[in-house]
């Protein structure tokens, strides 16, 4: 961890990423109906899995750009991607699985 850091910056760049994983984990259980009442139709989510997917490349691209901007170490992102909730990826998996059986 580098001494030069903006400590508070720092402690909110984790705190923001790390809310981004939990709400992309929360995305298994939103009504998908009601989000897709609020967009046009091209925009239309057809699985849970989409938006799941969607909202975990946020936080990818959110975590990216911290560690890019120097506010995330190597270590801290590294700990943040192992600290995804077990279950969302337990979950991704199973979907993985569902959705190659279907094709």
């Amino acid at each position: 961890m580098s001494t030069s850091r903006d400590e508070p910056l720092h402690g909110k760049a984790v705190e923001e990423v790390r809310a981004a994983y939990e709400m992309a984990d929360r995305m298994r259980t939103v009504d998908l109906a009601a989000v897709n009442r609020v967009g046009p139709p091209t925009q239309r989510y057809r699985a849970q899995y989409e938006l799941v997917r969607e909202f975990l490349g946020r936080a990818g691209a959110m975590l990216d750009l911290a560690g890019r901007l120097g506010l995330i170490d190597a270590d801290e992102d590294a700990e943040i991607r192992r600290s995804v909730a077990p279950e969302l990826t337990q979950w991704l998996e199973d979907e993985d699985k569902r959705l190659a059986a279907e094709a």
